[in-house]
């Protein structure tokens, strides 16, 4: 080899050995930035939001990471997709696989696994598969932020189940929030939850109005209607079934018109007459009251998932459940800051769409209240001089005429059309009342049923909310038969709140007034003292008769007289 020849040999080795340096150097670096990156991955956290403003009560929420991988979350609009995607899939640190039974419902890998989950539904089906199998390795939180918010920190790169605590919501007025599966990457969650509500109202009789307060009185006897006014809940995340039962309580005072039928009840969606629920989607179950074993409480089961998949009814919808009852003569009649007849209903409801288990809305009650009276009797003139002996018949028609009732000397009417029957309680258990007005069932009894009664300390009890008659068939002695019909008309003011002092005001003849001790009085006028003959009319008498008596014995003489002379 000549000497031109070695130099390009070293020249050539030269450059090579330029190139390898190079390469290594790049090498090492490409090393350097592999680990760099890798190391930035495994020190990078990442945060659920658990969104809690207004639809989260107090929750202690739970992530459990399922799988875990390398984590890929394009910015937006990357290649048309925003989704995170999560690579080199294993399985999670939140999930045991040596837990029995593992291996048999997960044959396949965890990519394998992953692979199959391309819908919200298949993700659901998955979160309830793999709940049983979590490990004890979870993140929790149970505070919230500033926001409202529950936010759970720290997380690293994976798929997550979000969850309640288990045991948490017990018995509480709450929803269990549905399992959340995330891929991690600063996201928030919004839970796919809600409980449905109810309200208890009852109708006045008179105005036809519904309320809440529960300030309506009735008429022993008196048909008194109800309604329930639920919500119908989004059940999609409930595919095996929705529990939705409507539990119903009456007070022993009411006699309930529920009965095992279906029409005994009538459900209306929307509060439109034209769209009720068909029967074949609610049964009804009585249970026997606890003090007389009557059947006055029910239960109503509504199929909700099956009236929603038939069409029949849609998340959103309002059901108006509208029932009867007859308050009898075991309702408690009002004494001042107690007694009312009290109607309680409660909705039982799916709350936890992971699995079993029923939450209850709050109580929602409404009263029946009856009211006693104490009517006196006075002087027209004297309000403090108190009569005896005055009967009345009592009626909500304000056009009778006594005469029409043929009564006895006692006052005692023989014609009792359109009278208020009244019943001697005797044993009284309810109220101090001597007379309670009748129920039917009184009446068809037969027994201590009267229609007249003497006003004064006698309490009569069971009035409602009309106008009531009082007509006086007998008057006291030396009084003047009242002429026309005394008018009264109970209102209340009560509440559910059992406000101490008196819920109602009375008018009496148009004229409100406030009733003391549900005491009011009525006054009668004394018959005109009429001049009798006697005294200086006797003595006139006798003085103008011997006047009299002299005049004629006068004409008599004179005649006499005159007589003779004429002979």
């Amino acid at each position: 080899m000549d000497v031109k020849n070695v130099k390009n040999v070293l020249r050539k080795e030269k450059h090579m050995n330029k190139t390898s340096k190079l390469l290594s150097l790049l090498l090492v670096l490409a090393i350097v930035f592999s680990l760099s990156v890798t190391a930035l991955a495994a020190d990078t956290t990442y945060t659920i939001t658990v969104n809690g403003s207004g639809t989260v009560a107090d929750h202690t929420f739970e992530a459990y990471q399922i799988f875990k991988g390398d984590l890929h979350a394009p910015a937006t609009g990357e290649g048309g997709n925003t989704s995170k995607i999560l690579s080199n899939i294993v399985w999670g640190d939140g999930v045991d696989t040596n837990k029995e039974g593992f291996k048999e419902d997960f044959p396949v890998s965890a990519a394998a696994t992953a692979e199959l989950l391309t819908t919200v539904e298949q993700a659901r089906a998955f979160a309830k598969k793999i709940a049983p199998f979590l490990s004890d390795v979870h993140t929790d939180c149970s505070t919230k932020d500033g926001s409202g918010n529950y936010v759970i920190s720290g997380l690293s790169a994976g798929y997550y189940l979000v969850k309640d605590k288990d045991n948490t919501l017990t018995g509480a007025n709450d929803f269990y929030t549905a399992y959340l599966m995330k891929v991690v990457a600063n996201v928030t969650a919004t839970p796919k939850g809600e409980k449905p509500t109810l309200e208890k109202q009852i109708q006045n009789n008179n105005t036809g109005e519904w309320s809440t307060t529960g300030n309506v009185a009735f008429q022993l006897g008196d048909t008194v209607n109800f309604r329930i006014i639920t919500s119908v809940p989004d059940v999609s995340r409930y595919p095996d079934g929705y529990t939705y039962i409507v539990h119903d309580t009456m007070t022993v005072g009411f006699t309930s018109k529920v009965t095992a039928d279906a029409a005994s009840v009538s459900i209306v969606i929307d509060n439109n007459p034209a769209d009720t629920l068909a029967g074949e989607y609610y049964t009804i179950v009585l249970n026997p009251h606890s003090d007389t074993g009557e059947t006055s409480h029910f239960d109503l089961t509504i199929n909700i998932s099956k009236a929603i998949a038939d069409g029949k009814l849609q998340p959103g919808d309002k059901l108006y459940i509208n029932y009867a009852a007859v308050l009898n003569e075991k309702a408690d009649v009002y004494q001042i800051g107690r007694y009312a007849n009290t109607n309680t209903a409660q909705l039982e409801y799916s709350n936890n769409p992971n699995g079993e288990g029923t939450g209850k809305t709050p109580e929602s009650k409404v009263n029946a209240w009856t009211f006693p009276a104490i009517i006196s009797k006075v002087d027209g003139k004297d309000n403090t001089k108190t009569l005896e002996g005055a009967k009345f018949v009592l009626s909500r028609n304000p056009n009778l005429k006594v005469s029409d009732m043929k009564c006895d000397e006692n006052g005692v009417p023989t014609v009792t059309t359109d009278l208020i029957p009244l019943f001697a309680p005797g044993d009284q258990q309810t109220s101090t009342a001597a007379y309670d007005i009748a129920t039917a069932e009184q009446v068809d009894a037969g027994n201590n049923i009267t229609y007249v009664v003497e006003l004064g300390s006698k309490v009569l009890a069971g009035f409602g909310e009309h106008a009531y008659y009082l007509y006086e068939t007998k008057a006291p002695a030396g009084y003047n038969l009242l002429s026309e019909p005394v008018k009264f008309t109970f209102h209340s003011s009560a509440t559910n709140d059992f406000v101490a002092g008196d819920p109602a005001w009375i008018t009496l003849n148009d004229s409100a007034i406030k009733l003391t001790g549900m005491q009011f009085e009525i006054a009668n006028n004394s018959g005109a003292t009429l001049p009798e003959t006697g005294g200086i009319g006797t003595t006139l008498f006798y003085v103008i008769g011997a006047l009299l008596v002299v005049g004629a014995g006068v004409l008599l003489v004179t005649k006499k007289r005159m007589g003779k002379a004429d002979n």
